[in-house]
């Protein structure tokens, strides 16, 4: 329930327990400058679609600025939120332009795809956090209906890190997008790991870390030369990839949209507070705190997009008699030497089962040297994967740089999907976005250290049980949380978001069919597309180098002249160098 309050300026305004809704000095003003921002980008053949109630102050400014024949929706998740919306103040005849759309989310969702329009979503904030899982809801549907009608085929380059894990979620994601029948270049900046390493010979730490940031300067550079070379539709970054800020307000005033995927704790790792305004979408591993701090620091679009499993390349795998000796044991943990592994793992071990921990990081771990493999060599996947195949329990400690367990324990790691992808048994500390993710039967978590040994002992034994839960697990990942999906969902929010340009794109209307057909479409321009076939995508570029191909020796048409002088025109204001 809403907490009216005379505002400064004597109008009524609202509150929810602590949280205002709209200004508690002047709404009106508030709200006239929350339309203005969302009108400026709102085309005519959008619906407008307004989530977030309150008490209407911005709905009644957004419906004053548009024009006859534009079209004004209102998501209601709660009846009586409006209720008393239209009881608190007078309002005008207004109310009649708008749609006002209640119910569950899905009829929701069905109502907005009913409206057989491109979606322009418009967010006030201050209230839409009021109901943000059903909003959540809303959208999960509406980008499932989105994927379901993909056909065109976007142009995405995929920037990565020079190191860390997110490398090969970077290419992961490459797959997932080519799978997708998108066209993805990776833009592979592991290449340079060598060189950037270099750097750590440096005495004066202040030598290595200005040295370091200007090479990061110059890949990121290096970046916009290649995106140049093959402009493309969007540009979505992995964490850690090296764009910085300048570069990246540089490619926005191209017009090419950009992308940050953190899959990171954003906890431990808080560049993103420089960078928060520079991307226009970030997806997170995290919600609640984490959304909030990014959108704080400036972020536009902040969605929560968790990580998966390549099941092309985490996969159950038939290994030989050596291979189980070499890599199996009753208990198994990969990964790297975080201060809670290095308190726990010690109080795990037991003469009860045979134990091998296998990563990177463990120096100085004297009481965890017996069962360090390789001397703590760093391994590939193929042998992480062979690890998880042979291992009897596989232990899924997340990193935390505490003593224990991590007390703000949400975001979930890759290594839970990769071992599940695997038809691996593990156990996992709890974390609160799992539930969401797999059910107790399908990862057996636990909530305390002490419960560790006690999980290992129940399961250790119980072969059939162990087989049934670890491919429940599988099956999940196969049917939800591959990277395909996080694809299919990335790109379905941007698609939403941008009606006119990405989603046109992935329900195929830039196809050459489909641009043929339209009745607006010139005669003239129907035979050029009739050049190429119906299902490819057809941009200006396509049509200008198709009339440059055939041109040779002929004179040419009024319309392809035309379209050679637009194509040249493009070609200079979309010049990324």
């Amino acid at each position: 329930m809403l907490s009216l309050l005379p505002s400064r300026e004597g109008t009524v305004t609202a509150k929810c327990g602590d949280r205002w809704i709209h200004s508690s000095y002047d709404p009106r003003k508030e709200a006239r400058s929350w339309a203005d921002a969302q009108f400026k980008d709102w085309r005519d053949e959008e619906v407008g679609v307004v989530l977030g109630v309150g008490l209407l102050y911005h709905v009644e400014a957004l419906a004053s600025l548009k024009q006859d024949g534009r079209r004004l929706a209102v998501l209601v998740p709660d009846p009586s939120v409006l209720k008393d919306a239209l009881g608190a103040r007078a309002l005008g005849r207004w109310l009649e332009a708008v749609e006002w759309i209640w119910g569950h989310p899905s009829d929701m969702a069905d109502r907005l795809a009913g409206l057989a329009s491109p979606l322009r979503f418009m967010t006030y904030a201050p209230a839409a956090g009021l109901h943000e899982a059903v909003h959540r809801e809303v959208e999960a549907s509406l980008r499932r209906m989105v994927a379901a009608r993909q056909g065109g085929q976007l142009r995405i380059a995929v920037v990565g890190p020079i190191y860390g894990g997110s490398l090969p979620i970077g290419r992961y994601v490459t797959s997932a997008l080519e799978s997708l029948g998108h066209r993805a270049t990776w833009i592979d900046h592991s290449v340079h790991h060598a060189g950037y390493r270099r750097f750590d010979s440096y005495r004066d730490v202040r030598h290595r870390l200005t040295m370091q940031s200007r090479f990061a300067e110059l890949l990121s550079l290096d970046t916009v030369a290649r995106l140049a070379e093959d402009p493309p539709d969007l540009v979505l970054a992995v964490a850690q990839a090296p764009l910085t800020a300048g570069v990246l307000e540089h490619v926005r005033k191209k017009k090419f949209p950009t992308i940050m995927w953190f899959v990171e704790n954003y906890r431990h790792l808080t560049y993103w507070r420089q960078l928060a305004s520079s991307y226009d979408y970030w997806f997170v591993i995290q919600r609640g705190d984490c959304v909030e701090a990014l959108r704080r620091a400036g972020a536009r679009q902040v969605h929560y997009l968790p990580v998966a499993a390549d099941v092309d390349v985490h996969a159950p795998c038939s290994l030989t008699d050596a291979e189980r000796a070499e890599y199996g044991a009753d208990v198994s943990f990969v990964g790297a030497g975080y201060r809670n592994r290095r308190m726990l793992l010690p109080r795990w071990l037991s003469p009860e089962w045979t134990f091998k921990l296998w990563g990177t990081e463990w120096e100085g771990a004297a009481d965890l040297t017996s069962v360090l493999q390789r001397g703590g060599a760093r391994i590939d996947i193929e042998t992480c994967r062979k690890v998880f195949n042979a291992t009897t329990i596989n232990l899924n400690l997340h990193s935390y740089n505490g003593p224990s367990l991590d007390p703000q324990a949400d975001f979930v790691n890759p290594r839970t999907f990769e071992l599940a992808a695997c038809g691996a048994f593990q156990l996992t500390d709890e974390r609160s976005l799992l539930p969401e993710l797999f059910t107790d039967q399908e990862i057996i978590r636990f909530r305390s250290a002490d419960e560790v040994p006690q999980l290992i002992r129940r399961w250790l034994h119980d072969d059939h049980k162990r087989r049934e839960v670890a491919e429940a697990a599988r099956r999940r990942v196969l049917a939800h949380h591959t990277y395909r999906h996080r694809m299919e969902d990335l790109l379905g929010v941007i698609g939403l978001r941008q009606p006119n340009r990405i989603g046109a794109i992935l329900q195929g209307d830039r196809n050459a069919g489909a641009l043929a057909a339209r009745p607006e479409t010139p005669p003239e321009l129907a035979a050029l597309l009739g050049r190429f076939p119906p299902n490819q995508r057809v941009e200006l570029k396509d049509v200008a180098d198709n009339i440059r191909a055939r041109g040779a020796g002929r004179r040419l048409a009024r319309e392809e002249l035309l379209i050679l002088l637009l194509d040249s025109y493009r070609s200079e204001t979309r010049d990324l160098v």
